[in-house]
């Protein structure tokens, strides 16, 4: 489990969950968890966003994508509204070579996650780095 699943999991006091989780039906399930998340994705991952935005987030997957495009964002340096999963490499002037291992390397601790080196080519968009 990465690290950002894993914060999710906690909030949701729940004991596991994966990218496909719809993170509404998980027990417990109620606003002051819907609060907890809105909380850590703004404090602890930099993903700020208002009621509307969150409640059209289904699943575990679209979470992460938010907190990994405020992410993209900073490394980047570009204005959060720019990116979106469907975000690609040719897209984006500012996600070239240096910036796309820029956003592999710092990924890695930030989200606990690991790419084979071997995959990185393969990376062309936002939401390739959250296979």
């Amino acid at each position: 489990m990465n690290k950002f699943v894993k914060a999710v999991a906690d909030v949701l006091e729940v004991e596991s969950l994966d990218l496909d989780t719809a993170f509404r039906e998980t027990e417990g399930w109620c606003s002051l968890k819907a609060f907890g998340l809105l909380v850590m994705l703004e404090n602890d991952w930099g993903a700020s966003m208002d009621i509307e935005k969150f409640m059209t987030l289904k699943t575990v997957r679209d979470l992460w994508r938010e907190a990994f495009i405020a992410f993209a964002a900073d490394i980047l340096k570009v204005p959060r509204v720019r990116l979106s999963g469907d975000a690609a490499y040719e897209s984006i002037p500012e996600w070239d070579s240096v910036n796309h291992l820029r956003l592999v390397m710092e990924a890695e601790p930030r989200f606990g996650v690991r790419y084979p080196l071997e995959r990185i080519p393969e990376i062309k968009r936002i939401d390739d780095f959250l296979q």
